[in-house]
């Protein structure tokens, strides 16, 4: 590749990553990156150049002498800085995550909408070849975005650049580590790398092109995965409902639960992950840093060592032998929440005299009402599933009437938007339902939800819908929440699939 070429390539990745200046290039002194920064004065772009010594090797002032000769020579203010990085524990990382910080602040303070890294086609070659060969199960390699920082080089090979900087008669620096066939990656880079080229020619830019694919198609299964990541928020901890998860496809739950491990700064390692999987399944497990990962109900809790409940105004923390204006026991009421037992003796009550008036979080009221609701659903035959719409000041309320109109859309929620678009009807017609709340005591399938979306009302549903829920079963399901009484609205269905069996068995 000649170096007409090499600016022609360069300048479409560019243009497309990092349109708008200026730009901050990471410049170490090695060929690559002074390539870059040369390809970049090339097309007149505005930018600075930033360089940080780590600390790391003796003759390391060099580099630094080097990038600042080169930022003048080429018109780029320079930015340099010197890492104190701890002793210890792994240095590259360390040393990373410095470069990275000192990337961003220097970004920061020139208000540049890039930061340009020198990563070539070989480095996208060797990382892909080294995450398989490490066994991370997603050989993705590099990006050639992330936030900030672009990679306008990762299409093009180290050589290239080295022959461009050779016709410009530009120097480089070499940093003797490069060449210590002792790290894994030297030996990818100085071994492997060349024998695959010379066997087979173009594996470099093939390793590329896998890498491409497995990103976009690591993008969309990612966004499936959060789709079934669905928070519980009546909680002060992490939790999660569990079915969507349960029921989702395994690559799917393991994405998920990956995101749940990175969430609380862990490592999503194979056995971290299986130990989700199982606490998932009912068996309480302790994860890295004294996390608690245990399912109560439909969900499943991530309690800290120590969880901090906070203490709203008026609230105090719950006492042996409080009671509810009910006579029943607190504690029993809080289990019945689905609250496990390191919750409870945390969860804010407030009292009056000697009684419990009120439990923080504790909003059942439109759920009873569905509940209601789905009784009388019971009572004429039908699936008992009942649900009420909060709008505006009116309380709308319906069950399911499936078999006494004969239509198999007239679910509890569809009932229930067609009564409201006729009251709305005789006024302003309106399409959306701004503000409007569904409560409903099961999950509600792919039509009630398309539905619902539609006119932009909100669901909490209470049970999940095994069989043909929008979220546990499609994956859909972005706005709702769910688990408001759930074992209330589960033992209704429960008992009512039950004895409809037994009849069919008698029958």
């Amino acid at each position: 590749m000649g170096g007409v070429e090499v600016v022609e390539a360069f300048r479409a990745a560019l243009d497309r990553l990092a349109p708008k200046d200026p730009l901050v290039l990471a410049v170490s002194g090695g060929g690559d990156s002074v390539a870059m920064a040369h390809l970049v004065h090339a097309l007149r772009r505005q930018a600075v150049i930033a360089h940080l010594d780590h600390g790391l090797r003796p003759d390391a002032h060099l580099d630094a002498a080097f990038v600042e000769a080169l930022g003048r020579r080429l018109g780029f203010p320079v930015f340099l800085e010197q890492a104190r990085l701890a002793p210890g524990g792994n240095l590259e990382a360390k040393a990373r995550e410095a470069r990275y910080a000192f990337l961003y602040r220097v970004a920061k303070r020139v208000k540049a909408r890039a930061i340009l890294t020198a990563h070539t086609l070989d480095d996208q070659a060797e990382t892909v070849l080294f995450q398989l060969v490490k066994g991370t199960g997603r050989a993705l390699g590099i990006r050639e975005k992330q936030g900030l920082v672009v990679r306008p080089l990762l299409g093009l090979e180290r050589q290239a650049l080295r022959t461009f900087l050779e016709a410009l008669g530009e120097a480089w620096r070499e940093d003797p580590t490069n060449q210590d066939p002792s790290l894994d990656r030297n030996y990818l880079r100085l071994a492997v790398l060349p024998l695959l080229e010379a066997r087979f020619p173009g594996a470099k830019a093939a390793m590329g092109r896998f890498a491409r694919v497995q990103q976009e198609e690591d993008a969309f299964l990612e966004a499936e995965a959060a789709r079934r990541l669905l928070p519980d928020p009546r909680f002060f901890v992490p939790a999660y409902r569990v079915h969507p998860l349960l029921e989702a496809p395994c690559v799917l739950r393991r994405r998920a639960l990956r995101r749940v491990l990175e969430a609380l700064d862990l490592r999503p390692e194979t056995r971290l992950l299986e130990l989700l999987e199982g606490a998932l399944k009912g068996k309480a497990v302790t994860l890295p840093g004294g996390v608690l990962a245990r399912r109560k109900g439909g969900v499943v809790f991530l309690i800290p060592k120590d969880p901090r409940l906070p203490l709203p105004p008026g609230f105090r923390r719950p006492r042996p032998g409080d009671r509810l204006a009910s006579g029943k026991r607190l504690f029993e009421a809080l289990a019945e929440m689905g609250l496990p037992k390191e919750l409870r003796r945390l969860w804010p009550v407030r009292a009056e005299g000697e009684g419990v008036v009120e439990v923080y979080g504790q909003t059942e009221t439109p759920m009873r009402l569905a509940l209601e609701e789905a009784r009388l659903a019971l009572g004429e035959g039908e699936v008992p599933v009942g649900a009420v719409l909060l709008y505006g000041d009116r309380v709308y309320r319906a069950h399911n009437r499936v078999e006494a109109l004969k239509d198999p859309t007239a679910h509890a929620e569809m009932l229930l938007l067609r009564e409201v678009g006729g009251v709305l009807s005789q006024g302003k017609t309106r399409t959306v339902l701004k503000g409007a709340i569904l409560y409903v005591t099961l999950e509600p399938c792919l039509m009630c939800y398309g539905a619902l979306r539609q006119a932009g009302v909100r669901i909490v549903y209470g049970t999940e819908n095994l069989k043909e829920g929008a979220l546990t079963r499609y994956g859909v399901g972005e706005g709702m929440a769910g688990g408001l009484l759930e074992a209330e609205c589960a033992k209704l269905l429960t008992g009512f699939f039950r004895s409809h069996k037994e009849g069919c068995r008698s029958g």
